[in-house]
């Protein structure tokens, strides 16, 4: 019997399995009459293994009603997954699959059948699970073309970007891709470049200031504060380097760093141009980021501030390479370099035992070239605008183009460790109309480039997506700005909290701009609507016997069947990597521009917008602009180190480690209505007045995976005043007509009976067909109301 925690055992308390295992316990009694008879009439029983379909069945069905129960959501997993849930997903598979032996089975059956304490079958399905996870997996399981699961804290903004909610998401972004002593760190980005003969002489200049003897600075006293530590260096900047054109500042008080995400920073820098008086620090001109902290401080909490001012660095600017770093405990230095692929450092050291060395550093990061700050050099300034040269193909020949940008993105990703997706608005050089959008995103290097598939997809016939205009293969990737350097396996952090795995990440600009914050869709600017209206003469089952994918081979109620689609589980984390992940920066121009999709002018825009009749294809309402995560059907695994997506959109199967399906697409889509209503659509309800209270939905981004799963599946539980209906009520008045549509998806796609089924039926079209005429429908709705007033 499987040992249980004091307080797993409180949870099976709270969470009675009640009377749900009567219509499956007579089933399993049948089940073990019929395999006591079947094993009795055969000859080689012992060892042939006994797969008796009745008992399969029985078997199959209690672990339906087993997943659909919460504790599966909270009791740990026993085989590394995020949950037990996941784990019975498993089992599932290998009983459809005939692959288990009856005798196996047999303690959990007869714990059922005797109608055992809860506590006790639960015991036996974890003791179950745990035997069957050490022996071989057997070779009818597909291998999962799945790819893990990255953080990162992006759904976190506005007024959510405190320090206590920002610098435990930017822990999950580094935890597992921090390096520390790499090395050729100090030798790549301190020594051989134009800037170190001035930074010698410099040195040479104040060497009666350190003491050979005592070996210290002079002027820096014993167990100096950060105040005498900063006031030291700028001290020593007014005297040595007052004609550098970037310098150090300080920030703290009323003028710290940025508006929206403001920060202290006890050092950073910036170019002297962008010093004014009575103008507040913007993270749009910090250079490098510099934190300070008495030898005695948490060094984990030290780089938390300096990766959650990053953040904050790459957010303003979002085509930003990499960026400088440097942290000082006490005495002891170290120096970081943070790229989309998280951050690495060289060797700590003492600025009292190297002095030169520590003097070489801070002369570099205000001598360093753009290119060696980090900086975008591939897009050119000139005459306060923005422009970008991209190889285009016209008419079968390639040639480059010059494009001019709109200085202000219309999308951004708030994150680090991401694909850093950004996106504007361009013209060719002299036109007069923004009529293009430049796309920059480091993606995978395992990844398929977006451009192909764009380019498949239209050579194909597919409508409703952007055409490729021009396309820069790759600026350059992580692999060459890392060149040089040695890399071992990452950093290991000590006292991981139980809170881990909190997001996931996409482009998440902040509410108080008018950038996309789901830069995979966008509004058009003129045509009808774009997906023809289908006839729905069979409406699917309302009630389900699974709450998942494996559930059972067939969905079948009040005359309707259907086969499930069949899953494999997925690992969150990917074992045997490389020392980091390769991302290539690559460029790409699209056509058509267009609103993007939180920008709908009216209730009805919106819907058109995202169900569009075919009929009118190619006048077009809304259009997909983004197809960096897609992949050709049945071309198995991307190869790729992590699975992005928007956390708050995220899948209920996704986040407990199922591998992708098209439904997990629709489920996102869903939940994208709903936030689109609930967060955006008081920007057009000006009668009503915004509620003050904290959002439900901030709980789809916060906590753990199965935290997250736990509440999306409450929050589409069915019944008046609970479940979604409290999210609806978020909803502004003006969209009181788009509730009767949320209910009628929730219904498709959450079908209640054991539990809520999250499964994936075979035939898309049991889900499209009426959703797409739900939409419709409510169109037709809007229209005719709009018709009578």
């Amino acid at each position: 019997m499987a040992d249980l925690t004091q307080e797993e055992r409180d949870t099976i308390d709270k969470n009675s399995l009640g009377d749900s295992l009567s219509s499956v316990r007579e089933a399993l009694r049948e089940a073990e009459r019929d395999t006591q008879h079947e094993t009795s009439q055969s000859d080689d029983s012992t060892c042939a293994p006994e797969r008796p379909r009745l008992f399969a069945a029985a078997i199959g069905k209690l672990f339906v009603i087993l997943s659909a129960s919460d504790v599966s959501l909270l009791l740990a997993s026993r085989t590394g997954r995020d949950a037990l849930a996941p784990d019975l997903t498993a089992v599932r598979l290998r009983v459809l699959k005939g692959d288990f032996e009856y005798k196996h089975f047999r303690p959990l059956s007869q714990f059922v059948i005797k109608q055992a304490p809860d506590v006790d079958i639960w015991a036996a399905v974890i003791a179950f699970v745990r035997s069957l996870s050490h022996s071989t997996p057997p070779p009818s399981l597909p291998p999962s073309f799945e790819t893990p699961i990255t953080h990162s804290s992006a759904s976190q903004q506005g007024s959510e970007q405190t320090r206590r909610k920002i610098e435990p998401c930017v822990f999950e972004e580094i935890r597992y891709c921090t390096h520390r002593a790499v090395d050729g760190f100090h030798e790549k980005y301190f020594t051989g470049h134009k800037w170190n003969g001035r930074a010698k002489r410099i040195w040479q200049s104040i060497k009666s200031r350190y003491s050979d003897v005592d070996k210290r600075w002079i002027q820096l006293p014993d167990a100096a504060s950060e105040d005498e530590v900063c006031g030291w260096l700028l001290n020593l900047q007014q005297e040595l380097w007052p004609t550098e054109r970037a310098a150090y500042f300080r920030s703290g008080g009323r003028n710290k760093v940025g508006v929206e995400a403001s920060r202290q920073l006890d050092l950073f820098v910036k170019m002297r141009k962008h010093e004014a008086a009575n103008t507040k620090h913007d993270w749009r001109h910090v250079l490098v980021v510099g934190e300070l902290k008495q030898s005695d401080q948490e060094t984990k909490s030290l780089w938390l501030q300096v990766g959650s001012a990053v953040r904050n660095v790459f957010a303003y600017q979002p085509t930003r390479v990499f960026v400088h770093a440097f942290t000082l405990t006490g005495t002891e230095m170290e120096t970081w370099v943070f790229d989309r692929s998280g951050p690495y450092s060289g060797a700590t050291f003492d600025i009292h035992e190297e002095p030169e060395k520590f003097i070489q550093v801070v002369c570099a990061y205000l001598m360093m070239s753009d290119e060696e700050l980090g900086l975008d050099t591939f897009t050119k300034p000139k005459d306060n605008r923005l422009f970008v040269t991209i190889p285009v193909e016209a008419r079968g020949k390639k040639r480059k183009r010059q494009l001019e940008l709109d200085p202000n993105p219309i999308a951004h990703q708030r994150a680090i460790v991401c694909r850093g997706t950004s996106c504007f608005l361009a013209r060719a050089t002299g036109a007069a109309e923004f009529d293009r959008v430049v796309k920059y995103s480091w993606t995978s290097s395992m990844r398929p480039p977006e451009a192909e598939l764009l380019t498949k997809a239209y050579e194909r016939g597919v409508k409703g997506l952007a055409k490729v205009v021009g396309y820069y293969e790759e600026v350059t990737s992580i692999k060459r700005l890392r060149e040089g350097l040695v890399f071992s396996t990452p950093y290991k952090f000590r006292g991981v909290p139980r809170s881990a795995n909190t997001s996931l990440s996409q482009s998440q600009p902040p509410l108080s701009h008018s950038f996309s914050q789901f830069h995979g869709l966008s509004i058009t600017s003129n045509g009808h609507s774009k997906r023809k209206s289908t006839d729905w003469s069979s409406h699917p089952s309302k009630r389900s016997r699974s709450n998942s994918q494996l559930a059972e081979t067939e969905h079948a109620e009040n005359g309707v069947t259907y086969p499930i689609q069949q899953p494999q589980g997925t690992s969150l984390v990917q074992q045997d990597q490389a020392p980091y992940d390769n991302r290539i920066l690559r460029v790409l121009a699209i056509s058509p521009a267009g609103r993007s999709i939180s920008q709908f002018k009216s209730v009805f825009e919106l819907l058109e917008a995202l169900v569009t009749p075919s009929k009118f294809i190619d006048g077009f309402k809304g259009m997909l602009i983004d197809l960096d995560l897609a992949k050709e059907e049945n071309k198995g695994p991307s190869g790729a180190r992590h699975r992005t997506g928007t956390m708050e959109f995220m899948a209920i199967e996704v986040l407990l480690g199922i591998s992708h399906t098209y439904r997990h697409d629709i489920e996102a889509f869903f939940y994208v209505l709903i936030w689109l209503c609930a967060r955006r659509g008081w920007a057009l309800d000006s009668t009503s007045e915004k509620p003050a209270t904290r959002t439900v939905l901030s709980h789809w981004y916060t906590g753990t995976y199965k935290d997250i799963a736990r509440n999306k599946l409450g929050d589409m539980d069915e019944g008046k005043g609970k479940g979604l209906d409290l999210i609806l009520e978020e909803f502004p008045p003006a969209f009181d007509c788009v509730k009767p549509l949320c209910r009628a998806i929730r219904k498709l796609l959450f079908p209640y009976r054991y539990g809520l089924f999250t499964g994936t039926p075979r035939d898309p079209e049991i889900l499209y067909d009426p959703i797409i005429q739900a939409f419709n429908d409510t169109i037709a709705g809007i229209r005719m109301s709009e018709a009578k007033t």
